[in-house]
């Protein structure tokens, strides 16, 4: 049940969004914008484009 939810969520997701060639990615990528890093771990990108970010770039995130 639990995984067909989590379909079904993705679609709604896919299927609103302005992307031409969407695609879906999970797990925590970080792309840089203006000077600080953005992360997150579901991203949702145009295959034509390819994917903005990537798991190098977490690296930079400092750790207190």
């Amino acid at each position: 049940m639990k995984t067909l939810l989590t379909i079904l969520f993705a679609s709604v997701l896919l299927t609103a969004c302005a992307v031409k060639e969407p695609r879906l990615s999970f797990g925590k990528k970080c792309v840089v914008k203006d000077d600080k890093i953005v992360y997150s771990y579901v991203w949702i990108y145009d295959k034509s484009l390819g994917h903005p970010a990537d798991k190098k770039t977490c690296d930079l995130i400092k750790k207190d």
